[in-house]
């Protein structure tokens, strides 16, 4: 009941907004019709990117990075701005509402390293995914499996080939114990050459894990 107020509250004195153009849209965190056609697509499995990799299986992009996704995305990571996390959870909700998953036995969110974590102060990728998980695969969310041991430099002024040597190696276990004979998801905020992801997914299955799929809020 407290909730239910609170949000007519804020409704009222903050009328909800389209984070990508600032029209009128129904309830706090949704996008308007155009923006959503401009970045949506069909749940995609990014199979030709997945070929080129070795290690992670399959994985599924939901939305296209670009235009206001893009923009949000941008500022929660480089610009430390968390005012955007319930339009992301939204989005992220939209398209998985309904849709049968296979049961994933842990959910992991590509972890960043300790420094860029402490700068920033939060895993943007957590943050959108964590209260979907929670939700859908209760007592399966495991941010502390999988680590990164080192600094790497921004995957983005990279090209494809300096990515992989970026990352190759650059993760690890903390307990391979849970991880064997496991079906594991990887999740992150942006999917685009995969070369991180499949860094993840080659250290787990080095430490037993039998398949690893992924899955991205955008891709591009």
């Amino acid at each position: 009941m407290l909730k239910k107020l609170w949000l007519a509250w804020l409704d009222l004195v903050y009328p909800p907004k389209c984070p990508a153009c600032r029209s009128s849209v129904a309830e706090q965190g949704a996008w308007c019709t155009r923006c959503l056609h401009v970045i949506s697509r069909p749940p995609l499995e990014a199979a030709m990117q997945v070929r080129r990799l070795r290690a992670l299986d399959d994985c599924l992009i939901l939305y296209e990075y670009a235009y206001g996704l893009k923009r949000l995305l941008h500022d929660m990571k480089f610009r430390r701005d968390e005012r955007q996390v319930a339009a992301l959870v939204w989005l992220l909700d939209r398209a998985l509402a309904g849709k049968t998953l296979p049961a994933y036995e842990w959910v992991i969110p590509v972890p960043l390293a300790a420094g860029r974590l402490k700068e920033r102060g939060y895993n943007q990728t957590e943050r959108i995914f964590e209260p979907w998980c929670r939700e859908a695969f209760p007592g399966v969310w495991q941010p502390d499996l999988l680590v990164r041991r080192r600094d790497t430099q921004p995957q983005w002024e990279l090209s494809l080939g300096e990515r992989r040597r970026n990352v190759k190696g650059a993760f690890s276990v903390t307990r391979p114990q849970e991880v064997k004979d496991r079906h594991i998801l990887l999740v992150d905020d942006i999917f685009t050459s995969g070369a991180t992801m499949d860094a993840c997914a080659q250290a787990l299955k080095q430490a037993g894990a039998v398949r690893v799929s992924g899955l991205a809020l955008a891709g591009g």
